[in-house]
């Protein structure tokens, strides 16, 4: 495993927050979808990202079957895109075509990662915590209209694009 390093976790964690990540997922229908939260930690002994997605969401299927997603971290302005591909379903239109993304093969997972993001973070999923599995503490913290499931991605490769 290529480790992330402590600039490059401050670049991912930052991004999210400010603007938002792309994730991809799939090979053989592979698409894209924005994440604007999410957990980088260690669990279990291992380096991971924690990523939400709703079960409605079609990167919910194709993260669940084939247990991978890429985190791609923009190193440039790509806040049109970003807020784009928000809008757009991959269950309706091939997203690479239609915010005019280039995709290039992942190095160790089944998808397909951006080549105009500068960060590319690898994550084989470990586990999955549904909704229904999450005891809430705070009353109203999790929405019962619209819940996420947690997938814990272990960490397999971390890299910049050239």
């Amino acid at each position: 495993m290529s480790e992330l390093s402590a600039k490059d976790q401050t670049l991912l964690t930052n991004t999210l927050h400010e603007t938002g990540v792309f994730v991809t997922c799939g090979l053989e229908t592979p698409n894209i979808m924005v994440t604007h939260w999410g957990a980088l930690g260690t669990f279990w002994g291992r380096d991971v990202f924690i990523l939400p997605i709703r079960s409605c969401k079609y990167s919910y299927q194709i993260v669940t079957k084939s247990k991978s997603f890429a985190l791609n971290v923009p190193t440039r302005d790509m806040r049109t895109e970003i807020s784009l591909c928000d809008t757009l379903s991959g269950l309706k239109c091939n997203k690479f075509e239609t915010l005019g993304l280039h995709p290039k093969r992942a190095r160790g997972i089944d998808a397909y990662i951006l080549g105009e993001c500068g960060l590319i973070v690898e994550c084989k999923t470990v586990a999955v915590i549904s909704p229904e599995n999450i005891e809430q503490q705070v009353e109203g913290l999790i929405s019962s209209k619209r819940p996420h499931t947690l997938f814990v991605g272990e960490i397999s490769d971390a890299y910049r694009l050239k």
